[in-house]
């Protein structure tokens, strides 16, 4: 652990090495959003709980999900340096405005109507999966 990392963390709540009970700590109350790579079971998850996205995609489909996140209202991206590398400035300056600035509460107000619909089990359960499997044994050959 680096040189005063207790001293400086222990007024901040708990710090977790290794891994973690990502669900429980999603649900939690406290979360007020995620700076994450922006990979679809990410979103799904984070969405289904109604917390902000701060994105910061690095490859494969992750811009592609970033863009059409930011697009629809429900993130904001990272800025990077036209090097393409990042600045502890703009993350901290995009957090800012995702969880906590007023310029950012459209994004907040849709992750919340976002929960909506991924949060809802008994609905993905019931109609989407059940329609899918519906349609593969009266539509799929054996």
């Amino acid at each position: 652990m680096p040189l005063g990392f207790v001293d400086r963390t222990s007024e901040k709540g708990l710090v977790y090495f290794g891994w973690v009970p990502q669900m429980e700590i999603l649900a939690h109350s406290s979360v007020g959003g995620s700076l994450f790579h922006s990979g679809w079971g990410s979103v799904i998850e984070t969405l289904q709980f109604g917390h902000c996205l701060v994105v910061l995609p690095f490859m494969y489909n992750q811009p592609l999900n970033a863009r059409l996140l930011v697009k629809k209202g429900l993130a904001a991206e990272v800025k990077r340096n036209e090097d393409g590398s990042l600045s502890r400035e703009e993350i901290a300056k995009t957090l800012r405005l995702a969880m906590v600035e007023e310029e950012g509460e459209h994004l907040r107000s849709n992750a919340r109507k976002a929960a909506a619909v991924f949060g809802d089990h008994k609905l993905h359960q019931d109609h989407y999966i059940g329609a899918f499997v519906d349609y593969l044994k009266n539509n799929v050959a054996n």
